[in-house]
Formats: structure tokens, sequence, C-alpha cells
């Protein structure tokens, strides 16, 4: 999720209210990560954090994660109170929803309409009754034009902002060579964008990526290809970050 919507009700519940002000600011740090991995409120493993994970990942220190009403830990997984889970879901769906529209025949409607193949003289009859359509008939194929219209206008739509998108998605890489390919190989996937640039926030903070002045840094074309968003970092640098504090 892009953007971080807090219900304003949320200032009344006692789980806020009974929080002191350096709690809710490391809330609001944890909250922001959270909704941009979209992974329910949960930070699987948080509790192994060094510092310097916590700072990239979220500005943090581990210090200033540790117990608190407006969080939980279970095991070594930090769960966050107050996370809006209907919202994610909401996103989702209707992320799903945008990929699956548009889409007017299945493939097996398609296969269908290549193994029945009309007869030449039903051709020839469909030939005449194109040139002088019923009324029906002229309902329908003005059906089928609107329709065929949405779909180019869908996928127009989709192009445009996968276009827009990768704009952003460039500039987080840290070798930039062969935009083009890189692309191309980025308009074929229906990856969320947000999660190819955090993972490339991630992969720049190892010493796989940093050492030798990044001279192993894979080209973007590669990465994209083989679905580096999925890989999880080595090893994160030992080059000394200042640490990062969020505050209301």
């Amino acid at each position: 999720m892009n953007w971080l919507n807090i219900n304003t009700a949320q200032s009344s519940d006692p789980l806020w209210t009974s929080s002191t002000t350096l709690a809710k600011g490391a809330w609001s740090c944890l909250m922001i990560y959270c909704t941009h991995r979209e992974n329910d409120g949960v930070i699987v493993g948080a509790r192994l954090w060094q510092d310097r994970q916590w700072i990239h990942a979220t500005g943090l220190v581990a210090d200033e994660v540790g117990d608190s009403s407006l969080w939980k830990w279970i095991g070594d997984d930090l769960h966050l109170e107050l996370y809006p889970h209907d919202i994610q879901k909401m996103v989702v769906s209707k992320r799903d929803s945008g990929k699956l529209g548009g889409q007017s025949k299945s493939e097996a409607k398609i296969t269908a309409a290549r193994t029945n193949k009309p007869r030449k003289a039903d051709q020839n009859i469909q030939a005449q009754s194109k040139h002088n359509p019923s009324s029906i008939q002229r309902k329908e194929m003005e059906r089928k034009e609107k329709e065929m219209e949405g779909t180019l206008s869908y996928q127009s739509a989709v192009a445009d902002e996968r276009e827009r998108e990768w704009e952003k998605v460039w500039s987080a890489f840290p070798k930039k060579i062969d935009a083009l390919k890189a692309k191309a190989v980025y308009m074929q996937t229906d990856v969320i964008p947000q999660r190819i640039i955090d993972a490339l926030a991630d992969w720049s903070a190892t010493d796989e990526w940093t050492r030798d002045s990044g001279r192993y840094i894979p080209l973007p074309t590669k990465w994209l290809e083989r679905g580096g968003w999925n890989e999880t970092p080595t090893q994160i640098t030992t080059k000394e970050k200042d640490p990062v504090r969020c505050t209301l």
C-alpha cells in the first residue's frame, strides 16, 4: 500500500491513549514499514534483528522496540496492534480484480471458436446479415464494439500506469545499465513497484553489493529476470550508519 490510512477513532483507543509519545512514534515507523510490505502487521524474525537492520528497515534501533501496548511479541515475530487489516484486504482485492478485468474471452472460448468454424454457406449468410443487420444484430454489434473499446481502454490505462511506475523503479537501481532492456522485462511482470524498490534498498545495504565499489551488483535486466525481489539479502553491510529517529 502506498498510503497510510489511520482511523481518527484510534485516538481514543485505550491502546493508544495509554502509550507514551515515544511508543507512538515508534509505532508510526513500524506501521509505515508494514503497510509498504503489506505483511498484515507482522514482522517475522524481528527479535533477531541487529540495530543496523532495524535502522535500515524502520529508522529505529532495537531498544526503541521493547515492550509496548501498541505491539506484542510472539516468539521472534513482532505483531503490530491497530494495523488496518481490512484496508489491506480491500486494496489487495481491488488490485487482483484489476488484473482480471477487461478479459472478454477465456482461452476455452477462443479454442471453441477456432474449432467450430462456420461453413462457407453459413459465412455467406453471416456476411449478408452483416450488411443488412436486424435491430437485434445491430445492438449485439454495438455491444461487442463497446466491449472491445473498454478492453483496449483498460489495457492502455494499465500500460500507462506501469510506464509511470517504471521511472521510480529505475531510480532505485544502484547500477543503471541497459535501461530499455530492463524496462522491457519489468513491463512483463505484475509485481508491485514498491516491493522491487524495497528489495533494492535491502540489497543495496549488503556487503555483496557494497564491496569493491559495487563490482558485484548484478545488471538490472538479469536481476529482474530472476525475480531478485523474491531473494533474501545475505548480510547487512558493516558500514556504520547514523541512527535515525522517528518522532511524531
